[in-house]
């Protein structure tokens, strides 16, 4: 029986892969919970709940080693080492205690593949990923936490003999159901700017583009690979070809900022669907929005260019159903779902 832990259970990611999982056989589920509601609903699933701080080292590598995790699938705290670096030295003492394989797979994004980090071509999952982002400069400083987060847990892994993968979801979109999170972040932000300022406004430069994904085929990759895993696969990991990018195209920024803007503005929620090109003082009241972020996390929140490849996924038989111009055509739905579940 193997077992596995998931972070992150209740998220908009974590919390669609876990219905999935808990239908694969030979496997004992743990998730990781913040509160007794989320508690009492996993338990309900049939899941054994653990509870402990991630940034609390000790109890992250007590709680690995007492239930002898063999796979860890993290999707909370996604830019932070700290947490990755205990789970993988719990999974290490694991491997030590009974000599069987140990996996953690980790959730990052693709800002953390974009010009945000200095990144500015197309980039495939099945290259030198790992030595791109070593050698490259992100261009927005804070941003360098999430890349050294990534080639930290390769490194790690490896030194320890724990196989490490990247899993990268793009700008997510498409409802979730069941409890917790049920909305994607990009969005949401783009969403709650607008609200506050009643104004859609054209952050990314008019040509910039960003991959996208639906959340029925980030989550099906999601789960091939850690089904892969549970059922012995020989899949790639570590620093030479450990990256999964779950995507499937890119849209316009422009397009997406245009589509948002004729649906708010049909509900009379902004005061025009003609985008507004942002002065100065226009993103202080954007960062303000984000709960007073900085002013450089407007333009990391929804903006910025990249291009990715996602030829890992397909190596393993992953087909997304859902192309762009799904995307672009459910402005309407998508909209109204995020209003009804926005917090």
């Amino acid at each position: 029986m193997t077992k596995l832990l998931l972070t992150g259970a209740s998220g908009y990611l974590g919390g669609e892969l876990l219905p999935r999982i808990l239908e694969l056989p030979g496997l004992d589920i743990y998730a990781l919970v913040r509160s007794d509601t989320q508690e009492k609903a996993l338990s309900a699933m049939g899941v054994t709940t653990v509870r402990f701080d991630l940034m609390d080292k000790a109890a992250v590598i007590r709680s690995v080693e007492e239930n002898e995790i063999g796979v860890v699938v993290h999707s909370a705290n996604a830019f932070s080492f700290p947490p990755a670096e205990a789970f993988i030295r719990g999974l290490a003492s694991v491997k030590a205690k009974t000599g069987k394989p140990v996996h953690f797979v980790h959730t990052s994004g693709a800002k953390v593949f974009s010009s945000h980090t200095g990144i500015r071509r197309r980039l495939s999952d099945d290259e030198d990923v790992y030595t791109v982002q070593k050698t490259t400069e992100p261009a927005v400083p804070f941003m360098k936490t999430p890349v050294e987060t990534c080639t930290s847990i390769h490194e790690l892994g490896e030194t320890l003999g724990v196989q490490t993968y990247i899993f990268v979801p793009p700008m997510v979109y498409g409802p979730r159901s069941g409890f917790g999170n049920k909305i994607s972040k990009q969005y949401v932000d783009i969403i709650r700017i607008s609200l506050a300022l009643r104004a859609v406004y054209q952050v990314a430069d008019p040509a910039y583009a960003w991959p996208q994904c639906h959340l029925q085929d980030v989550t099906a990759l999601h789960f091939l690979i850690v089904k892969s895993i549970v059922e012995g696969k020989d899949i790639s990991y570590g620093r030479k070809n450990g990256y999964y990018f779950a995507v499937n195209g890119e849209f316009k920024w422009k397009d997406l900022y245009q589509g948002i803007a004729t649906a708010l503005a049909s509900r009379g929620l902004v005061d025009s669907d003609t985008l507004r090109i942002p002065k100065d003082e226009d993103i202080d009241a954007m960062a303000k929005a984000l709960g007073n972020a900085p002013k450089a996390l407007v333009d990391v929140s929804v903006g910025g260019s990249c291009a990715l490849t996602a030829a890992n996924g397909a190596a393993l038989g992953w087909k997304p159903q859902y192309a762009v111009n799904h995307l672009l055509n459910t402005f309407e739905a998508e909209v109204q779902f995020v209003l009804e579940n926005l917090k």
